[in-house]
């Protein structure tokens, strides 16, 4: 049986209303939950935080709020559609509503210019992770929203009506830094097999655990060699800082933070694994009535893509700014940001198969489902894989369907 805390999360909920969340705003807002609560409404997952080693959960609540400022700009609960954007439109065509997390793909595409005079307007709705990011996308809150190959699987097992329309890898095939298993500077554990018996937190069903799983079976190791800790990462990453959790495995810009600012250990990182498809992902409903949208905002992401493999100190201002995080932690984050586009087929199930056997090998899941019918490929050729490539300038071989607007 595997070993398992799961301190009270509660159903992720989905606010229907938009709100317009400035930078500004954000960074005014308390560093902590109660702020984000008041100022852009309630966490999407309400997960009560373990006791810090000497029973004081008000003391590991100040901890929180004095060593997390900046991580929790990464992870704004709310919907924000901001009508204002340079990507908005006058003239009536329907908006494409897309989900995000701080510092995404809005960071990149605004760092690559690929917002400007777009013929559609957008909306962008920000979540903390992948999960209530995948709930919406499944209720139809949202139309669009790039997620890991992992928590896309499970969704779609679930049921949600979603498909992938674009898919990325790492260009070099490997997993890269930015995927690692965070550990105390003065911490005594030194490889994954110190894990044994120890308390690993990590997001539920995220590329978080998804690495953590890959790493102890190569490490010969049992998912139930550890104890599973389910925390957010904002959460994760205080417990860690107070000791009541020995490692922490996350991915993106809270990796910089943790090496860069806190000077925190990578037990182990991805460098060595072959590297697993990302994903976005569309509801059935938007793929059928905003084919021309999301066909367009897909050869923007495609070209953003290829303009950041050469341009990784514009990127990372860009992010920084958008998000509040140090620059040398965007920079971290930017150059580990190395990904092309690549087909969208069914042979991608080969890759969600292995980690549906990955969870059952780890006694998380009892079944692997089928994954029939989760990949549209008419999104193939024009974002220049698995189709006549049409070319549109040095960065990419993607072209708009779309006029550009003015």
């Amino acid at each position: 049986m595997v070993q398992q805390h799961t301190p009270g999360i509660a159903p992720a909920r989905v606010r229907a209303a938009r709100m317009c969340v400035s930078n500004q705003q954000v960074r005014n807002a308390n560093a902590g939950p109660a702020g984000f609560g008041a100022n852009a409404g309630a966490w999407p997952d309400s997960v009560e935080m373990p006791l810090a080693q000497d029973g004081s959960r008000n003391r590991h609540m100040r901890a929180l709020k004095r060593r997390l400022a900046w991580l929790f700009l990464l992870a704004v609960p709310s919907l924000a559609g901001c009508r204002g954007d340079p990507g908005s439109a006058k003239d009536g065509s329907a908006a494409l509503v897309v989900g995000d997390q701080r510092g995404g793909v809005r960071a990149l595409l605004q760092a690559a210019g690929e917002l400007d005079h777009v013929p559609y307007k957008i909306e962008w709705a920000l979540f903390p992770a992948a999960s209530p990011l995948l709930e919406a996308l499944g209720s139809g809150a949202i139309d669009v929203g790039g997620v890991g190959s992992a928590p896309f699987a499970f969704a779609y097992a679930s049921g949600a009506p979603i498909k992938v329309v674009f898919a990325y890898r790492q260009i070099d095939g490997k997993g890269g830094r930015a995927s690692a298993i965070i550990v105390r500077a003065n911490s005594p554990l030194h490889s994954i097999r110190d894990l044994r018996g120890r308390k690993l937190a990590t997001v539920r069903g995220s590329a978080g655990q998804n690495l953590a799983l890959r790493l102890l079976e190569d490490a010969g190791l049992k998912a139930s060699d550890i104890e599973w800790v389910y925390l957010n990462n904002g959460e994760a990453k205080s417990a860690l800082a107070s000791g009541a959790i020995d490692a922490w495995a996350t991915w993106g810009s809270y990796v910089g933070i943790a090496l860069l600012e806190d000077k925190e250990r990578a037990l182990a990182d991805a460098t060595h694994l072959d590297g697993e498809a990302g994903f976005y992902a569309a509801n059935d409903k938007a793929i059928a009535e905003k084919h021309a949208q999301l066909l367009d905002f897909l050869v923007r992401i495609s070209q953003a893509r290829a303009w950041v493999l050469s341009h990784q100190e514009e990127y990372a201002k860009v992010l920084a700014q958008e998000t509040g995080i140090p620059l040398d932690v965007a920079r971290f984050t930017a150059r580990e940001y190395k990904y092309g586009a690549i087909p969208v087929s069914d042979d991608l199930q080969r890759d969600l198969r292995h980690i549906f056997e990955r969870y059952r090998r780890a006694g998380l899941m009892q079944t692997v489902p089928e994954l029939g019918g989760a990949f549209d490929t008419s999104f193939n050729a024009a974002v220049g894989v698995g189709g006549e490539q049409r070319g549109n300038g040095p960065t990419s071989t993607a072209k708009s369907a779309l006029p550009v607007g003015k």
